[in-house]
């Protein structure tokens, strides 16, 4: 099960390695969509990627830093420093794909 985290341990479960944050909400049906897609990339990436989950209803600091306008919304963290951003529900097999080029570089 992906770990959620908050405004309060967002800087500390991102400061370190590969992390993807996903940004989403419980109304929001491509959100409910990505769920089991991130679920089966995290059993087959970690430790390598993170990935973590959270609630833009529960948590309003880190959203609005990062301008998160649209849902879902992921961005990949590298040792604290946020370098990319994908909105939207993309299948597993794309994300797949984006997961091996992140470990390539």
């Amino acid at each position: 099960m992906i770990q959620s985290i908050t405004d309060e341990n967002f800087i500390q479960e991102t400061s370190q390695g590969i992390v993807l944050v996903e940004f989403w909400a419980q109304w929001c049906s491509y959100c409910k969509m990505l769920e089991p897609v991130l679920e089966e990339l995290d059993r087959e990436y970690a430790p390598d990627i993170q990935i973590r989950k959270m609630n833009v209803e529960t948590n309003e600091v880190i959203p609005e830093q990062y301008n998160v306008m649209s849902l879902p919304l992921l961005i990949l963290f590298k040792d604290g420093e946020a370098k990319e951003k994908i909105v939207g529900y993309y299948p597993k097999h794309i994300l797949k794909n984006y997961f091996k080029e992140i470990l390539q570089k």
